[in-house]
């Protein structure tokens, strides 16, 4: 699929395909905007020849999945069980993303009351998260201050980041 999906979208510049593993991502961040829905036919075509696969779309981004019930939600529990940090209460999980797929996940930590959400986004929107930042480099930031703080002290405040209100 992913070898279709590369030749398939050569002809429209700034498409670049990604091979995650469980999963292919179509980003058209640097596709012209005028081109975003030619794209988004060649993806569908493409996606009519595999059943077995099913098309979600994010933030600039088409991703071919398996027709399976998982998500990053599902993830992050699968994760935490089969690190054997499912039960712990001296571990705290930290989950960063940008994107409405990353929903899932925060949705977990919120459900279980087992770690942080944190929502990356310079806009207000409906989150279950916890926190933001408000782009990548605060995220840099942040976990700069979180391995200054781990360095210096279990006992100090950890880093600051903005309640969700």
């Amino acid at each position: 699929v992913y070898k279709v999906l590369v030749e398939k979208t050569k002809s429209t510049p700034g498409a670049k395909v990604e091979n995650n593993k469980f999963c292919l991502s179509v980003h058209f961040r640097c596709v012209d905007e005028k081109r975003w829905n030619f794209l988004a036919e060649q993806v569908k075509a493409v996606i009519k020849d595999f059943p077995m696969l099913k098309l979600t779309q994010g933030r600039k981004v088409f991703e071919l999945r398996p027709s399976i019930m998982w998500d990053k939600g599902k993830a992050l529990e699968f994760l935490l069980e089969s690190l054997g940090f499912a039960s712990c209460s001296d571990v705290l999980p930290v989950y960063i993303g940008d994107d409405r797929t990353d929903e899932d996940a925060f949705k977990v930590l919120r459900k279980r009351g087992q770690g942080v959400g944190i929502l990356v986004s310079k806009c207000a929107k409906e989150t279950s998260a916890s926190y933001s930042l408000q782009d990548p480099a605060e995220v840099m930031e942040f976990l700069l201050r979180l391995v200054e703080w781990k360095r210096r002290s279990s006992t100090a405040a950890p880093p600051m980041v903005r309640p969700r209100v």
